[in-house]
């Protein structure tokens, strides 16, 4: 064998034996690492997103859902609001994938309430308590991921062709039901949350995709 074939050959047998572990794709979202409340909240519903259960079924599978779950968390930023509201979003980008052949939405701003229920269970200079969110305490992991699991509601598609939670805005009503619902249906995994390893590589790329620009908004608010 000629020294520039051998020297080929050699090249290509190093490239075979690379370790994929070797390779870690970005986190969607500094503020994973800089937040250690937001990070494991992450986690926790990567890991229910990301497992063949109820819930993860309801969003779509984890071929779908975990994407565009990690397209929010890409947008998410803290900020100061009442403190009733959990987590408000607004500013919507409609999606048609090219590789999954799906349609979802985008949200241009993803805001968590600092001084709410995603980091609070009592009012600021009060013994109050914040309320809680369904049937979960404020300030938990349950009701964190809950509230994100609320918001991937009004993002993804469902089969009959409408979101999978309608748009609740500023109706607390609708906001309740719509977390009732995500409850209902991932209330088993929710409460199973912190028994299993919930740590897990947010290796997901960004798919392909066209974008068209609308307006709305959602916001998530506690009972």
């Amino acid at each position: 064998m000629k020294l520039r074939e051998l020297l080929i050959s050699t090249a290509m047998m190093s490239l075979t034996f690379v370790p994929a572990e070797a390779v870690t794709p970005p986190l969607p979202s500094p503020l994973l690492t800089e937040d250690k409340i937001l990070g494991e909240a992450y986690y926790n519903t990567l890991n229910i997103l990301n497992t063949p259960n109820q819930c993860s079924e309801f969003f779509g599978g984890a071929s779908a859902s975990v994407d565009i779950f990690n397209e929010l968390i890409a947008n998410v930023r803290k900020e100061y609001f009442p403190s009733w509201i959990g987590i408000k979003m607004s500013g919507v980008v409609n999606v048609s994938s090219m590789t999954s052949k799906r349609k979802y939405r985008l949200f241009e701003k993803v805001s968590i309430n600092a001084n709410g229920p995603f980091y609070r269970r009592r009012y600021l200079n009060a013994e109050t308590n914040v309320p809680g969110i369904g049937r979960f305490a404020a300030n938990t992991k349950e009701a964190r991921v809950l509230m994100l699991l609320h918001e991937l509601g009004h993002m993804v598609q469902g089969k009959s062709g409408d979101w999978l939670l309608p748009d609740d805005g500023n109706d607390e009503a609708q906001s309740r039901e719509n977390t009732r619902k995500i409850e209902g249906v991932c209330v088993g995994q929710l409460k199973n949350l912190g028994k299993g390893d919930t740590t897990m590589n947010s290796a997901i790329g960004k798919q392909q995709q066209d974008k068209k620009v609308t307006q709305a908004d959602a916001t998530v608010t506690t009972p």
